[in-house]
């Protein structure tokens, strides 16, 4: 089976060399992964080599400044600076050109020096000191990557503005410390007076000491005396509490008082009418009965002429009874108008009386009702008094407790005056001590002398020593373990389309030969762009590797992993096969951590990656070209042989299924000729 395997590879070669369309179709192929890791890395194999071929616009606009009497143009001596430096293809043009350049992919970046530059960068000694700003403005559209080399350029360029920029506060700075120990020498003598005044103070603390002691002693007499105050105020508040009462009794009397009264008055007022009707009555009767005497003398009068003209009527019984009678009536008469004048009179009287009635009745009403609203006001008046006293109970309490905290306050100010006193003892020894440590650092101060390696320090303190324990020189090294990986698995999908995949030169040949030699034939291309990619990234780009033969090694084995996978995908699935091997490679390029950290890629996509194949092999090539981690590649090694004999299962399997249906159509014609 061997033996014929072996001939059907030679066939297969056999037949491609014969046909020079296929023969330079499979050349081509074997040199795809060599345009991946020739062209492509070559051309980026380290572009910061290369950044003084970047255009990049300068605009200075600063108008310079005055720093503690010096003319500062900070902006200058920073165009002054790039020129030397020639970080990058520098243009010094106007703003105007600048921009126009900017926008018309001129220039990849410019960097613009504000008129106030020099000017905010003296303002770091004042209150609300302001940053000088150099405005960097990229076309990000134009290239991304230009503008985020140009970003880590400029910081680079800012550090080292901002490092000269202190160097000048640095040498002002101790310039200052000079004045600084001249003041540190007259605080001293200016402590050295503090102590003096301590022992005045100390004099002043002691006299305070005996005062706070008699206010103490006064606080507590007080609180003692006004306890009999408290006292006499609960007493009056119960005396207040009965006047209210009784005020409150008063002022309903008198509402009631006051209702009777104008039912007198009104009384008053109508018997006062009635005594004048009866005067009237009277009046009229009273001139009745004089006119009624008057008639009765006029007859008395008349009988006793008409007796007297006729004497014998003066015997007459019957006249004399007349007689007697009109006699006795005019006497009648005349006493009853005698009577009736004198009821007039008593009419008159009682008049005159009723009219006096009434008006006292009117006054007494006026009167009783200023008595009344006297008496709401002493019931109001009661209840605000009662409220006033209740108040100043509370008051007094409240005058007890006060009195309780001045007598606690004064008798802690008391013993705080005491502990002033220790503080005082304290503060002379203090300012003592502070003189003397003054006068200490002037004499200290004094001796800090500013000179170019102290300013240097001052102004850049810190450096930083980078270090790497697996160090790679340069963007290509960095990228090789992915291109490499993306080359040699594109060739193998591109051999698929040149390579018979499943047609045997010998169609009686079984399952195993047939593995055998398409196996062999894919493998041995897969070598050849293997040796090919790795001699032009050796020999034409300088790739150094930590260990030359286990990374040709392990080029080899890339390259027939791959090889084996996508010739199991096609031969199997045919071009939904291939469509596969596209899916496969699009979903390795962005999970095997080639260019970014695996870390930044999303979840999913973290998830996936271990279970591709170019992740190992990506992870395989950093060890031995970059980090000399052997194990490591062993580990991927040992990955990737799970993967070849995965696939070449498959693709095993598939020609045993195939020769044996072959065998099958070929057998069954002639069956067909035996029976007729």
């Amino acid at each position: 089976m061997k033996m014929k395997g072996t001939k059907l590879f030679a066939m297969e070669w056999g037949k491609i060399i014969r046909s020079p369309k296929v023969l330079i179709s499979v050349i081509a192929v074997m040199l795809v992964p060599l345009m991946y890791s020739g062209l492509f890395l070559g051309t980026f194999w380290d572009p910061y080599e290369r950044l003084t071929d970047l255009p990049v616009a300068i605009v200075n606009q600063d108008k310079g400044a005055e720093f503690e009497g010096k003319s500062l143009t900070a902006g200058k001596e920073l165009v002054d600076e790039l020129q030397e430096r020639k970080d990058f293809d520098f243009s010094f043009v106007s703003e105007a050109e600048a921009m126009d350049g900017l926008e018309n992919d001129k220039y990849y970046m410019m960097i613009t020096i504000p008129e106030n530059f020099s000017e905010q960068a003296t303002t770091l000694l004042d209150d609300k000191p302001a940053p000088a700003q150099l405005i960097f403005k990229t076309n990000e559209g134009h290239n991304f990557l230009a503008a985020q080399i140009g970003g880590t350029a400029i910081e680079k360029v800012n550090s080292e503005i901002s490092k000269k920029v202190t160097e000048a506060y640095t040498e002002i700075m101790f310039e200052q410390v000079e004045k600084i120990s001249d003041g540190l020498k007259e605080a001293g003598d200016g402590a050295t007076k503090l102590y003096d005044g301590t022992t005045e103070l100390a004099d002043g603390a002691s006299k305070l000491k005996e005062n706070m002691a008699k206010l103490a002693d006064g606080a507590v007499q007080l609180k003692d005396g006004t306890a009999p105050l408290q006292a006499g105020v609960s007493k009056l508040t119960d005396g207040v509490s009965g006047l209210q009462a009784g005020a409150k009794s008063l002022s309903s009397g008198m509402d009631q008082l006051a209702q009777a009264e104008k039912q007198l008055e009104q009384g008053a007022t109508a018997s006062k009418a009635g005594a004048n009707q009866l005067k009237q009555g009277l009046q009229q009767s009273s001139d009745a009965s004089a006119e009624l005497a008057q008639g009765a003398a006029a007859l008395a009068n008349g009988l006793n002429q008409l007796v007297q003209a006729n004497p014998a009527m003066a015997e007459d019984p019957g006249v004399k009874q007349l007689l007697g009678a009109s006699q006795a009536v005019m006497q009648g008469t005349k006493k009853l108008s005698e009577g009736q004048q004198q009821l007039v009179q008593g009419a008159s009287q009682l008049t005159q009386g009723q009219e006096q009635l009434a008006a006292g009745m009117k006054q007494f009403g006026e009167k009783l009702n200023e008595a009344k609203a006297g008496s709401h006001q002493l019931a109001d008046g009661s209840t605000q008094l009662l409220n006033g006293v209740k108040g100043l109970q509370g008051g007094v309490g409240q005058a007890l407790g006060a009195l309780d905290q001045l007598a606690s306050g004064a008798t802690q100010l008391d013993e705080g005056t005491g502990t002033l006193q220790d503080g005082i003892g304290k503060l002379q020894d203090g300012s003592n001590e502070l003189a003397s440590k003054l006068n200490e650092a002037a004499d200290k101060s004094s001796e800090v002398k500013g000179n170019d390696d102290r300013i240097s320090m001052f102004a850049g303190p810190v450096e930083v020593v980078e270090s790497s324990i697996n160090q790679v020189p340069n963007y290509g090294t960095g990228f090789a373990p992915y291109f490499l990986s993306l080359g040699l698995f594109v060739g193998a999908l591109i051999l698929t389309i040149v390579l018979p995949l499943v047609q045997s030169p010998d169609p009686t040949a079984n399952g195993w030969s047939r593995f055998f030699s398409k196996t062999l034939l894919f493998v041995s291309v897969g070598v050849v762009q293997a040796l090919l990619a790795d001699w032009i990234m050796i020999q034409g780009l300088g790739l150094e590797v930590k260990d030359m033969g286990a990374f040709v090694g392990f080029s080899v084995l890339t390259s027939v992993t791959f090889m084996m996978i996508i010739q199991s995908l096609v031969t199997v699935f045919e071009n939904p096969g291939r469509f596969m091997a596209i899916v496969l490679l699009i979903m390795q390029l962005v999970t095997c951590g080639g260019t970014f950290p695996m870390e930044l890629t999303p979840k999913a996509m973290q998830a996936i990656g271990p279970w591709l194949p170019m992740t190992y092999t990506v992870n395989g090539f950093k060890a031995v070209i970059s980090s000399g981690d052997i194990s490591r590649m062993w580990s991927e090694v040992g990955m990737m042989a799970i993967y070849m004999v995965a696939f070449g299962a498959l693709t095993l399997g598939f020609f045993i299924v195939r020769s044996r249906k072959d065998k099958a159509n070929t057998a069954a014609p002639g069956e067909v000729l035996s029976s007729m």
